[in-house]
């Protein structure tokens, strides 16, 4: 088990890539994710630890995205595929009734953990289930592509089938 510490270097070193990223991190129970930016500035600091959080969920093509928007323009989206996963795996992965997600917030260029959220999506029974229906599938790589060239971010929150609000932390 990885140990994640604000100010310290973020623990999985493959994606301590320098580079800007947003990745899902499956978990046993559900996923996390990591969000890698270079450069945060002040506001998106302060967004990120202190502001409200609206996450939404799009579908399209038996592929479920979670789009996490912290206000002000600061947002993304990303996928999920677990086709990926043996059966085992997604069976326990389906199976869980977790709805915990871990955003971790990270300095690309120095890999650093600036901060850490938790929310818990009311969506989560959702979500499996359109990941369930990626049993057997292939290409899901490449229809991830052609829906990202189809819809933005901004589109995806606008076709959202389910969102879940969390409130400033106190």
């Amino acid at each position: 088990m990885d140990a994640y510490q604000v100010g310290k270097l973020f623990p999985i070193e493959q994606y301590c890539t320098g580079r800007e990223m947003y990745v899902g991190l499956p978990t046993e129970g559900f996923f996390n994710v990591l969000i890698s930016l270079k450069k945060i500035s002040r506001r998106e600091r302060k967004l990120f630890k202190n502001g409200k959080i609206t996450a939404y969920l799009f579908e399209k093509r038996d592929i479920p995205f979670l789009i996490v928007d912290f206000g002000e323009g600061f947002s993304f989206d990303i996928s999920l595929d677990i086709s990926k996963y043996d059966d085992e795996t997604r069976r326990v992965w389906i199976e869980s009734e977790s709805n915990a997600i871990v955003l971790f917030l990270v300095e690309a260029t120095t890999g650093i953990l600036e901060s850490m959220r938790l929310i818990g999506v009311g969506f989560a029974q959702q979500l499996r289930d359109i990941c369930a229906r990626q049993r057997g599938q292939r290409g899901i790589e490449e229809r991830v592509g052609l829906i990202h060239a189809a819809y933005s971010t901004k589109d995806m929150m606008r076709h959202a089938v389910a969102k879940t609000l969390f409130r400033q932390p106190p």
